[in-house]
């Protein structure tokens, strides 16, 4: 990230879920990886935002992915995390359909949307761990 003139900033609340740590970690990869390179592919230096909160009425947690790149077509976003769909010139289309399985696997759930500022948001909920 840093070497393409970029930062990760991550900001907000955050509590234990109930997971399996080496997949959520793939998952939050893939994602942070697709931020990079929809950045890089527009020229733009890469500024990505990880913002957790808390839905205590729901027992869950929600984090949000932000970029500073091109966002989210809106005719893509309904196939974006459908398996070996890609809009990337050299793209497996397996990295979000992977995220999407991950986080359904732990019983939570992944969408998409552009932010405000114009970038794509992705946003994964999560159950919290029961105490």
């Amino acid at each position: 990230m840093r070497a393409r003139g970029g930062d990760v900033h991550v900001s907000g609340d955050f509590e234990v879920v109930l997971g399996d740590e080496v997949l959520l970690r793939q998952a939050f990869s893939n994602l942070c990886r697709n931020a990079l390179e929809a950045c890089a592919e527009t020229g733009v230096a890469p500024q990505i935002d990880i913002e957790g909160s808390l839905d205590r009425v729901q027992r869950s947690q929600v984090m949000t992915v932000t970029d500073n790149g091109p966002g989210v077509n809106a005719n893509v976003t309904a196939r974006m995390f459908r398996p070996f769909f890609t809009t990337k010139k050299s793209g497996t289309g397996l990295g979000l359909a992977l995220v999407q399985k991950i986080i359904v696997t732990h019983n939570g759930r992944v969408t998409a949307a552009n932010a405000d500022s114009g970038g794509a948001r992705i946003t994964v909920t999560l159950p919290l761990r029961s105490e």
